[in-house]
């Protein structure tokens, strides 16, 4: 392979790998593919100094290999789907920032922005733009804004331009748009049958506003408009691609786009093929989230491509150059010195952790009912799931989350942790033993038969019930009896702790943030 083609195909490409610490395979993908920027997850991340460690040390490896520093990513949308969870940087989550009413959108993309530009990152797979039109979406939900556009993106922009002012790409997402469908595309192709007419009105504006207000970065969707191109979905379509978001929106940012992985991709085109596509429909950084194998196949396609004249070296070229241009203005142009001290000053910054912990305590949302059974109880009982990954875009190196343990340390009483997928027997004599009150936290149960089951299982009891929803707020339709009904959005440490602390004062100021 050409060298200068296969140093400039690697600067289209972001990459994966397993460790947290530079491993053989990070050091593979530079070595054999110039790969030129790289994405992390939940698996790469432990501590500040080990964070700031893998950061420099990749970033020395790339600079050496390619002259270019590497666009370092992670998801850090706030709420379940955030990839550094240290201090500051584990913010309120999308949906958490609507119902709490807060003015302060911009201050908590600088303030995240500032805490992971410490630890060495320089590009963030956020906000989420997707206008959750569909409550049965079973991969956005409560990390959208919510159902109202103009209000995604009230939020959303102003979310992403205070990233890019701590020097943190943001890419906003997924274009044009996941929140009106009822498919995960990291299993399958989801399909929008919106008119065009209407998407324009609705599940775009977001997007609009955000390119005419100057945001830099966009990661697309894997998602099929049937009115828009029926045969591809967004991420390889010149339709959606370069008609509409670069000559009618104007955007002239970086596209990256999802992970091409996903089985949306995958399964359907193959990774090599889906690979040249994107980069035909007019993609300029392609997302391989996990292995060296699926960077190999998309590099020996798109080579392969440029060989037989089917991908011009202009198209190459014109993302190469995009990327270079938003590297000198990221500063990647050059290594940077990373400070470990001034990482962790940054990321547990009092001011910032409180204004976190502000705006989770202010969303905490009360929908109907009372909570008095649970402040009058002597003997409450506490039922809720452990915060696993629930879906393809949450970290399963998460550690699990105990609503139930922590309530308990707060009130008293018996703390049940119960199974995500059924009714077990010791969830059956839980339920039938001596309490005075049961709590139940629920986790996107309309998703999950097994946690109906225990919902229904209390129901019938008629016992005093407050129900604690720790995801999206649509749960609150599968609910026929409680006597209290409490919305916290998320299931993270953040907003268990301020869950917990609304319950115990008796305060809930949250605004419900859907329409239904």
């Amino acid at each position: 392979m050409n060298l200068e083609l296969k140093k400039k195909i690697g600067q289209l490409l972001i990459a994966g790998f397993p460790s947290p610490e530079l491993d053989d395979q990070a050091r593979a993908l530079v070595n054999d593919f110039y790969v030129g920027n790289f994405a992390f997850f939940g698996r790469n991340i432990v501590t500040p100094a080990q964070t700031s460690k893998l950061c420099s040390d990749l970033t020395q490896l790339v600079h050496e290999k390619t002259g270019f520093a590497p666009f370092i990513c992670a998801d850090q949308e706030g709420g379940v789907v955030t990839r550094v969870n240290l201090g500051a940087s584990l913010m309120p989550g999308t949906m958490s920032v609507n119902a709490s009413g807060t003015d302060k959108a911009y201050e908590l993309g600088a303030n995240n922005g500032k805490v992971i530009r410490a630890l060495g990152l320089s590009c963030t797979f956020a906000p989420i733009l997707d206008v959750n039109l569909e409550p049965m979406n079973p991969i956005i939900g409560s990390r959208s804004f919510g159902d109202d556009h103009e209000v995604v993106a009230k939020l959303g922009i102003p979310m992403a331009l205070g990233f890019q002012s701590s020097k943190i790409l943001p890419s906003v997402k997924h274009f044009p748009g996941h929140g009106n469908v009822g498919t995960d595309s990291h299993l399958d192709i989801p399909y929008n049958d919106t008119p065009r007419a209407v998407l324009e009105e609705t599940e775009w504006q977001p997007f609009y506003k955000a390119f005419a207000q100057g945001v830099d970065g966009l990661m697309t969707c894997h998602v099929v408009y049937n009115d828009v191109d029926p045969k591809w979905p967004a991420t390889l379509s010149y339709e959606i691609m370069t008609k509409l978001l670069r000559e009618k929106m104007g955007f002239d940012g970086l596209a990256l786009t999802d992970c091409m992985e996903m089985d949306a991709i995958r399964a359907h085109f193959g990774t090599g093929e889906g690979a040249v596509r994107a980069l035909e429909a007019g993609c300029d950084l392609l997302t391989f989230s996990h292995t060296y194998e699926a960077v190999s196949q998309a590099v020996a396609a798109i080579y392969e491509a440029v060989e037989s004249g089917r991908l011009s070296l202009e198209r190459i070229e014109e993302s190469y150059q995009r990327v270079l241009r938003y590297k000198e203005k990221y500063g990647l142009m050059e290594t940077r010195h990373l400070d470990v001290e001034e990482a962790r000053k940054e990321a547990y910054d009092p001011e910032k952790l409180a204004l976190n912990r502000q705006v989770s305590l202010d969303s905490m949302t009360l929908i109907s009912g009372s909570i008095d059974a649970l402040l009058n109880a002597k003997n409450p009982a506490f039922f809720a799931p452990a915060s696993i990954a629930l879906t393809g875009a949450e970290d399963k190196e998460r550690q699990p989350n105990y609503f139930s343990d922590r309530a308990v340390e707060k009130f008293g009483g018996k703390s049940f942790v119960v199974p995500m997928a059924e009714l077990d027997e010791a969830t059956k004599e839980a339920i039938n033993s001596d309490y005075d009150v049961a709590v139940l936290g629920l986790y996107n149960c309309r998703f999950r038969p097994g946690q109906q089951d225990i919902l229904r299982a209390l129901e019938a009891t008629n016992r005093p019930l407050i129900v604690v929803l720790l995801g999206a707020p649509y749960d609150k339709d599968y609910i026929k009896r409680c006597d209290g009904l409490v919305c916290a959005y998320e299931y993270t440490e953040l907003a268990t702790a301020t869950a917990i602390e609304a319950l115990s004062l008796n305060r809930f100021p949250g605004k419900l943030p859907i329409k239904n």
